[in-house]
């Protein structure tokens, strides 16, 4: 099993945000979670990537127990995360983005005048681009980019490193309707043929119902339904307390 998860805990004050949490997931999995707001789906995110600290339980990463490593180990070992908000730097190209990115990624930081604008690196950073079908924005700035490019960007700088997880939060937030479906599909076909696991929050169930393998739904810090999208999706208590019954 790629990432196992054993009755982890977390409470914030009187709020227990994760209750005896068990989860498990394979290689090449993408997996969509659910749940309102508060439902405890980003705290369980958080605590896979190091970002908080379960109050009890366990996380395995291939065998190794994980659960104490912090943010940057938990990226070492191959578990990256995107955020909701790009965490791109806006004032720069977007092929400094990658190479910048890339150069960290392999601890070479120190070194960015001699080695960071190379030709081997542009070349690099382009295929990259291609993968995601970005290659036409190659000389813009970042601050220049339509939304949906922009969150495609944060996720290809996610996935620099090559993990064998990641964790999207909310990739199609604050992208148009027409976009959204074109946007998640050119992200989920490349993260595949990097053969990356998947992990992607999201509170459009048109995007879960397309693109999630399984789909996972929080509520009140317990995890509701585990399944195949078309029968969780239709679980009573999730159309009661996540869906709506339009989706039943």
């Amino acid at each position: 099993m790629l990432l196992d998860v054993k009755r982890l805990c977390k409470k914030f004050g009187s709020v227990s945000a994760a209750k005896d949490i068990d989860f498990s997931m394979a290689k090449n999995e993408v997996i969509g979670v659910i749940g309102s707001n508060g439902a405890g789906k980003t705290t369980f995110c958080n605590m896979i990537t190091g970002y908080t600290k379960a109050d009890s339980g366990q996380i395995f990463f291939n065998g190794k127990e994980i659960t104490n490593l912090n943010v940057q180990e938990i990226k070492n070992i191959g578990i990256h995360r995107s955020f909701q908000i790009p965490q791109v730097f806006e004032n720069l190209g977007v092929l400094e983005n990658l190479i910048i990115t890339d150069l960290v990624s392999n601890n070479n930081q120190n070194s960015f005048l001699e080695d960071a604008y190379t030709e081997k690196n542009f070349i690099k950073a382009i295929n990259l681009l291609k993968k995601f079908s970005l290659e036409s924005f190659k000389d813009k700035l970042v601050k220049e980019l339509p939304q949906g490019a922009r969150k495609v960007l944060d996720i290809i700088i996610a996935i620099i490193g090559k993990p064998e997880i990641i964790l999207l939060d909310e990739p199609t937030s604050g992208i148009s309707t027409n976009e959204k479906i074109v946007v998640m599909e050119t992200i989920i076909k490349a993260i595949k043929k990097l053969n990356i696991a998947v992990i992607f929050i999201e509170h459009d169930m048109e995007i879960v119902e397309k693109f999630a393998n399984r789909v996972v739904a929080f509520y009140n810090g317990q995890i509701l339904g585990d399944g195949r999208p078309e029968e969780i999706l239709k679980q009573k208590d999730v159309v009661k307390y996540i869906v709506g019954s339009s989706h039943a």
